[in-house]
């Protein structure tokens, strides 16, 4: 009997504490307004569903069923076609009247309805919503503000019916006129800066893309519109801009930008890691991926099964997949892989956090909003620098000799034209050295081709080593034919520069122990002019090839300058 008595007293205590918990830790006690500059109502609402979607607000009001909300978690609903009422009530602790502001924080909510009661009881509604105009008083702003002005001592309830076509999320706060200027001023200069940084990537790589025939940077500028127009979306920009006129079409808007995003990202996915060459199989999964994405289109047509099932494969498995795939190819070493993995890794990884919260499985956190923009910012940041460097890599190996590693004929036309016309400007001299190997066709044919590659590689290294100022150049001109590109420097100079070059060639044959007694020689052509109006460069090229043959006619192995010309 006494264990038992001790039972029942330790069971009282227990419910006791759990009501002394949930006394303070629930809502319903009205919020009480001192002099702070805000206050989150999470914990001090109540909420009721109407499935029906018709109460009246004093229909609400007299409901017996309203549901307390836990202090400190934002209520997350997750979907419901069901209206959703809120209500809290707000005490004034001052001696003196205060304007302050209701803000529901989440902007992609369809309708949000305000109401309050007047000394005669009667309820004064305010309305706005992402697909419905906003009344008279409703302060223009990302999120639904609603003014508010409560008198000493008084204690005034406010109502609240919300209804989404989306996902159901109630963050709602109280703020004064300090803070929600200083609300607004962060706001517009964290999204002012991120959607210039997205104007700008999207210019650079569509000019990229159209200079270089590439369609990798333009599929980057596609994904970072769409990404940038979702982001303008969930934070409540696209909302402010539009005429009441196109409202409705603010939803299914976001229908569309979503499926852009997921089509354009699994195509740039596909294009940057070139992910044919490397799997047939795996590119062709990226790319179902990328063609259902274009159904979320249509996903308000299907029953709620087909709508989470379609939402679970595309911002969910797809994700998932890909980024495992984005792993897979940093660990392969996959150039510029690592850059690329960190962007998509992190924006991917919002998009499976972001559909578990707004289906109610995970909790809105107090920054809930914050992730997306972030997102955003390192996926531009991190496949920008990932895409620069991959062009940066194909332009140069465009303009690279494989074998000697030195500029390409390419290359060189290119920078013969620029120093031309730098010349030409400053009246200064440009010299070219044309280099041919001697014999080299027969020590190919003698000693093999691998032998022959390590000839000019070694050749290579040697024109590069004299070639160091600023604006000389060293390429190879074609087969075994080398081109020394020397702005700003006379016909004497250029001279000694050749027979050094000369020089050190045989020297560093001579010290080859692997190979035949025959040395390796090269001939030397070499032409100088200051360029003068109407001068054409290609007669340049002319004079050093004769002299180059000069030198091969005259017994090979030496250097030929030209007799200065008129070009």
């Amino acid at each position: 009997m006494w264990m038992s008595f001790r039972k029942l007293m330790l069971l009282l205590s227990a419910l006791l504490f759990i009501t002394f918990f949930a006394a303070h830790n629930v809502s319903g006690e009205p919020l009480l307004l001192e002099n702070k500059p805000s206050y989150d109502l999470a914990g001090y609402m109540e909420t009721l569903s109407d499935p029906t979607n018709q109460l009246t607000v004093q229909q609400a009001a007299d409901q017996k069923d309203w549901t307390k909300t836990i202090r400190g978690q934002v209520p997350n609903l997750g979907f419901t076609r069901a209206a959703i009422w809120l209500r809290f009530s707000l005490a004034s602790q001052t001696d003196t009247s205060r304007k302050l502001y209701v803000s529901f924080e989440y902007p992609v909510t369809h309708s949000v309805t305000f109401y309050t009661k007047d000394r005669h009881g009667i309820f004064h509604e305010e309305h706005t919503g992402s697909g419905i105009p906003a009344s008279a008083n409703i302060v223009p702003d990302r999120h639904f503000v609603f003014p508010l002005t409560i008198n000493p001592g008084e204690t005034k309830m406010v109502y609240l019916r919300v209804q989404s076509a989306a996902r159901m999320t109630l963050p709602v706060r109280v703020l004064s006129d300090q803070a929600l200027f200083r609300k607004a001023i962060r706001d517009y200069t964290v999204y002012g800066a991120l959607f210039g940084l997205l104007a700008m990537v999207m210019l650079y790589f569509v000019a990229v893309g159209s200079f270089l025939y590439k369609g990798t940077p333009i599929w980057l500028a596609l994904y970072s519109v769409f990404f940038g127009l979702h982001t303008a979306i969930r934070g409540g920009f696209v909302r402010l801009v539009m005429p009441d006129t196109l409202l409705g079409i603010n939803n299914p808007l976001q229908l569309v930008v979503i499926a852009g995003l997921f089509f354009t990202g699994a195509k740039f996915f596909r294009l940057f890691l070139s992910l044919k060459s490397h799997s047939i199989t795996l590119d062709r999964i990226m790319t179902f991926f990328q063609y259902l994405s274009l159904t979320f289109i249509l996903l308000p047509l299907f029953p709620d099964p087909i709508i989470i099932g379609v939402s679970l494969v595309l911002i969910v498995i797809n994700p998932l997949f890909s980024i495992s795939l984005a792993f897979y190819f940093w660990h392969k070493g996959v150039s510029n892989a690592g850059l690329f993995a960190v962007g998509w890794i992190v924006a991917h990884f919002v998009a499976v956090y972001d559909f578990f919260r707004i289906n109610g499985l995970i909790p809105y956190q107090p920054l809930g909003e914050w992730p997306i923009p972030f997102s955003l910012f390192i996926a531009l940041l991190f496949l920008s620098i990932a895409l620069i460097r991959q062009n940066t890599v194909y332009q140069r190996m465009a303009e690279t000799d494989p074998l000697t590693l030195l500029a390409n004929r390419r290359k060189f036309d290119d920078a013969f034209k620029e120093e031309w016309n730098r010349c030409y400007r400053m009246g200064s001299p440009l010299s070219l050295i044309m280099v041919d190997v001697d014999h080299f066709k027969e020590y190919n044919d003698k000693f093999g081709h691998k032998a022959g590659d390590l000839c000019l590689c070694r050749i290579a290294n040697i024109l590069e080593n004299h070639t160091r100022r600023t604006g000389d150049l060293a390429a190879r001109y074609g087969g075994e034919e080398f081109m020394l590109l020397l702005p700003n420097m006379d016909s004497a100079r250029a001279f000694t520069l050749a027979e050094t070059i000369r020089y050190s060639v045989g020297q560093a044959d001579k010290g080859q122990t692997n190979r035949s007694t025959s040395e390796i020689t090269i001939s030397l052509g070499i032409a100088t002019i200051i360029p003068t109006k109407g001068g054409k460069p290609e007669n340049l090229i002319l004079e050093a090839d004769k002299a180059m043959y000069e030198a091969k006619r005259t017994g090979r192995n030496r250097t030929v300058a030209s007799t200065p010309v008129e070009i």
